[in-house]
């Protein structure tokens, strides 16, 4: 029956939750170096939190190393900020539920193939890409963990009575992370305060009613959701076929989406989130005999043919969430090719019978010419993740 003739229909109103406030969690320490290791903690476990919708608040200070002050303009590259770490982990009860090495590489691949449509202006603020006065005090941005975390991404549900802790690596250094008008520029970047955000959720009494009889079963709640696991492969041979074993996982750890990317660095200046098509001409993922795509793409950017390729990633991108809005990807058929481009595979689906055994995640790289010097290559395995935790014992159990 047709909605519009439901003139009758009952008027339905959530009141479950009667509040959502955010609040400030800091470090331990207040230092925020090259190399340190900030640790933050939700220690009281009487809380209903909603890490889905947290999030880092980051102020620094970008300066010059040396005295020349060539340009008062600087260009913040994009994802930039993540880049200011070298790892990034969520810990529920004392036990990892998810890691993303090399945080910048990781979400800026992940965001490029798969960004909800409620976050595109997130999204485009997350990639700035334009001039500002490199003498103002300080600057301050947000970081969403659902960004950097396939955890947060995918679990958008309370957690109950737990502790969380976040423990966050600052990267060895801050090279490529804003470029100026001179090349031989190097800019540090001064972390001044780093504070977590996340919401505290409050419930009516017939709400938490409903979460003391679960708590009281002892009852073991099911966290399911994607993890983002990164692998480089930190010199690709100059040759003109190239065969990379990236790892051997299990069945239940198998891939669902895999994007391989290429880097060609000739400078350590050089916009750290920008990636090469190197000439590539065709790449081919190996789940032992199972091969993705079937044909061959044979692409050749000098001539701009890569249609296929982008018809892909604009399927992979509305097939991550079930979006059917092909406007949602953040990257155009023009900068796929000028800094953007990536090979994805969607091997969602597959044959789940045979639930034993191991497989081997091999990829198959072709180009027109040698492989340019100085290149690396990076893949990131998107696979499916269980966690359950029980809010009465703390115990967390990991099932894959």
């Amino acid at each position: 029956m047709s909605n519009i003739i439901q003139i009758k229909a009952p008027i339905i109103r959530d009141n479950n939750i009667i509040s959502q406030q955010y609040h400030t969690y800091t470090p331990y320490t207040q230092s925020y170096e090259n190399n340190d290791e900030i640790r933050i903690a939700i220690q009281s476990q009487d809380l209903n939190v909603l890490p889905s919708e947290s999030y880092l608040f980051i102020e620094f200070e970008a300066k010059r190393s040396g005295t020349t002050v060539s340009t008062q303009k600087v260009k913040f590259n994009p994802f930039y900020l993540a880049h200011l770490f070298s790892e990034m982990r969520y810990e529920l009860n004392g036990v990892e539920i998810d890691r993303c090495k090399t945080p910048g590489i990781t979400s800026a691949l992940k965001t490029m193939i798969a960004c909800k449509s409620s976050d595109l202006s997130l999204y485009y603020l997350y990639r700035l890409n334009e001039e500002v006065d490199i003498l103002q005090t300080t600057y301050s941005l947000i970081l969403p963990l659902r960004f950097i975390f396939g955890f947060c991404d995918d679990y958008n549900k309370i957690i109950l009575n737990s502790k969380h802790e976040l423990i966050i690596i600052r990267n060895r250094i801050d090279s490529g992370l804003c470029s100026s008008e001179s090349d031989s520029e190097v800019f540090k970047f001064n972390v001044t305060k780093i504070h977590w955000k996340i919401p505290h959720i409050k419930l009516s009494d017939e709400g938490r009613l409903l979460t003391l009889k679960s708590i009281e079963r002892d009852d073991s709640i099911p966290m399911a959701y994607r993890s983002w696991d990164l692998y480089d492969l930190p010199v690709v041979p100059q040759a003109r076929r190239n065969i990379w074993k990236v790892k051997t996982t299990t069945q239940l750890t198998k891939p669902r989406f895999v994007v391989v990317a290429f880097q060609t660095i000739t400078d350590p200046c050089k916009n750290v989130s920008e990636f090469s098509h190197c000439n590539i001409s065709d790449v081919k993922l190996y789940l032992n005999d199972e091969r993705y795509p079937y044909d061959n793409l044979n692409t050749s950017f000098s001539q701009s043919r890569y249609q296929e390729l982008y018809h892909t990633f604009l399927k992979i991108h509305q097939s991550y969430y079930n979006d059917g809005n092909p406007n949602a990807a953040g990257v155009n058929f023009h900068d796929f090719k000028n800094g953007s481009t990536i090979f994805p595979f969607d091997c969602s689906r597959s044959d789940e019978r045979h639930k034993n055994g191991t497989i081997d995640v091999l990829i198959e790289i072709e180009s027109n010419r040698n492989i340019p010097e100085n290149t690396k290559a990076y893949c990131l395995i998107i696979h499916d993740n269980l966690v359950r935790y029980s809010p009465l014992t703390n115990f967390v159990r990991r099932e894959f």
